[in-house]
């Protein structure tokens, strides 16, 4: 044997000990902020965000004396697939506006993950006296950077900018800028939203700032638009005309009943007054100033500068609570609109193997509130906490989208079940009455497996297990290593000493195998395996896409795989992946593809706006499966 092959199988022993602590510390605590540059006057947003967490308990964020807040605490989550890897995340974000110009480092936030205390890295961001071309495409935050000397010209025909000797500046402000709030409903059921708009009217020049943004205690917050755009639209109050900017507008789902306050905006205005006594001493026509925006030409003189502080005016919602009569047992707390969607993984199976119950939420509501349906199991049947996926629209009002939950679940004894039908019961606020929606009952058989796999739980083990078994190994994971690698070295030692003796012997048998599989390989003609998917895919016809995908990712598997094709299913595939040496990740993709098949089978209706992705992707399976590698991986 030579020394190079010696030192690849050494490697080869040595990379799992390597990258034990490697898998295992996977969760990461990263802190970024964008843009790194801004003007004193715009907005940058703060993300804290940790990477593939299993269980977020607190996230502590850092100091942030030199900013104002102006949106946030925001909550994000969600997952990124880069070269077919997935990461999930979920984290907080920040409006942030600064007080002042300067270099400014933000420390490090904290957070508690997985039982452990992580600290992100520190940022820094730098502030100018001027704009920058990054807030200016794309302002992030309420009123950043709005400065009405930079109005296009298409902005209100009036000259209550100019002041007149003698002229109350007071009485002239209020009368030319304010802010006004405005609301679709003031009375509601908990649960059902209502939007709310804070608006700026102004008929005035000047450079304002949000100094507090109003909280909404008591509310679920969604908010519409992204704030701080420096766009306005010309509204028309008591018949004058005003620009009008938007300081936030939110949609809010009331959690408690009763006399809920909406708290006031406030924003700081430096207003610049045009002296008319200047324009007729120089004999400047007004109209000038007011089309050709020459205001920040002329000079000090010329003008009067008033700093005033605007506050909303409080708005009460009444929340009504939900009456109790005919309340149905089943409802938790849904309000809206919505249909209730159901399937079975499969009717018949063994006990070897575990079942699936797919439910389907949808519609619109405070789809954030929806928990999974319980469930009433007939005695025989071990169910598990559901898995719960969500496609959500937040823009709309209210949410518009979809929850799917999952349920695990296996059987003990051989038998024919029937899983009873599924209720779930909503407030419809429009008719001020509950609904109640029903699922059809399943009738399951169950046949007795072979007993040599693990009943259930090593295949449906709840997540808390797997969450306690790996911090376990971490903790000890050097008391494992070290003696693992004593071990190993001694094995490696013996084993290649032996090797060696069988090296002239084993050279010819391993020549002549090569050489069989490349005239194996020459003979047979390369066949696409999702020949009649391709056809499905290409005729639009969604239901014999997803029949003769489900079909022919199977055949395909089981031949790769080597197992009767009968008895292929997703703990069988697993297995034998495990065997063949294939990747974690190319494992879970397959498992993720089973499962998105099943669903578009066994739900309702078939999305056909899934076909072309979920086609790549089994495209991507099967050319990722080399055969001459399965084989040196056995």
């Amino acid at each position: 044997m030579s020394l190079s092959l010696k030192k690849f199988l050494l490697l080869i022993f040595l990379l799992p000990i390597i990258s034990v602590p490697a898998l295992l510390a996977q969760a990461r605590f990263t802190a970024t902020i964008s843009p790194a540059t801004i003007g004193k006057n715009e907005t940058a947003e703060l993300r804290l965000m940790i990477e593939n967490p299993r269980q977020v308990e607190q996230i502590i964020p850092p100091s942030l004396k030199d900013f104002i807040i102006i949106s946030g605490p925001n909550q994000e989550s969600g997952m990124e697939t880069t070269n077919g890897v997935t990461k999930q995340y979920i984290g907080i974000t920040y409006q942030l506006q600064p007080k002042a110009k300067g270099n400014f480092t933000i420390a490090a936030a904290t957070a508690t993950v997985d039982g452990k205390t992580l600290k992100s890295n520190r940022v820094t961001i730098q502030v100018t006296n001027t704009s920058t071309a990054n807030n200016q495409k794309n302002n992030s935050s309420p009123f950043a950077g709005l400065s009405f000397f930079d109005e296009p010209v298409q902005q209100t025909n009036n000259r209550d900018f100019i002041l007149k000797k003698g002229e109350n500046i007071p009485a002239k402000i209020d009368k030319n800028i304010f802010i006004k709030v405005e609301t679709n409903k003031t009375s509601c059921y908990i649960g059902e939203p209502i939007v709310v708009t804070y608006k700026l009217f102004t008929r005035l020049k000047s450079e304002s700032n949000i100094i507090k943004n109003p909280s909404f205690n008591g509310f679920s917050v969604i908010d519409l638009a992204q704030p701080g755009s420096s766009f306005y639209t010309i509204e028309k109050l008591n018949g004058r005309e005003y620009n009008v900017y938007i300081l936030r507008k939110s949609q809010l789902y009331p959690l408690q009943a009763g006399a809920m306050e909406l708290e006031t905006s406030e924003v700081e205005n430096n207003i610049h007054f045009v002296k008319e006594e200047f324009l007729k001493a120089h004999q400047i026509n007004a109209n000038d100033i007011l089309n050709d925006l020459e205001i920040t030409n002329l000079p000090t003189e010329a003008l009067q500068d008033e700093k005033v502080t605007l506050q909303s005016k409080p708005v009460v919602i009444d929340v009504k609570a939900l009456p109790e009569i005919n309340k149905p047992v089943s409802f938790k707390g849904a309000v809206g609109n919505f249909i209730l969607d159901a399937g079975i993984e499969k009717n018949n199976f063994t006990t070897d193997d575990a079942g699936k119950l797919q439910l389907m939420i949808s519609g619109q509501g405070n789809m954030d509130l929806i928990n999974a349906p319980e469930i009433k199991w007939p005695d025989g049947i071990e169910s598990y906490e559901p898995t719960i996926k969500e496609a959500l629209n937040k823009q709309d009002v209210p949410v518009s989208g979809s929850k799917r939950f999952e349920y695990p679940f296996i059987v003990i004894k051989a038998g024919t079940y029937t899983l009873p039908a599924v209720e779930y019961s909503y407030f419809d606020a429009s008719s001020a009455s509950y609904k109640t929606l029903t699922t059809k009952p399943f009738v399951i058989t169950v046949t007795k497996g072979t007993g040599k796999s693990a009943i259930a739980k090593n295949n449906t083990s709840l997540k808390s297990d797997k969450e306690h078994f790996f911090d376990a190994i971490f903790s000890n994971r050097f008391l494992i290593i070290i003696p693992v690698a004593l071990i190993m070295f001694v094995g490696l030692f013996f084993w290649i000493k032996n090797e060696n003796r069988k090296e002239t012997a084993t050279a010819l048998a391993n020549k002549e195998s090569k050489e069989k599989t490349e005239t194996t390989e020459e003979d047979n003609a390369p066949v696409n395996p999702l020949s009649s998917t391709e056809e499905h895919l290409i005729q639009h016809y969604s239901k014999g896409f997803y029949e003769a995908l489900n079909k022919e990712i199977r055949i395909f598997l089981a031949e790769r795989l080597a197992v009767p094709v009968e008895t292929i299913n997703k703990k069988r595939i697993a297995e034998e992946l495990d065997k063949k040496g294939v990747t974690v990740t190319t494992s879970l993709q397959i498992q993720q593809l089973l499962n998105d098949i099943e669903w578009q089978l066994y739900t309702p209706y078939a999305d056909e706006t899934k076909m072309q992705e979920m086609y790549q992707t089994a495209n991507t399976i099967v050319h990722s499966f080399n055969p001459l590698s399965l084989e040196g991986k056995q």
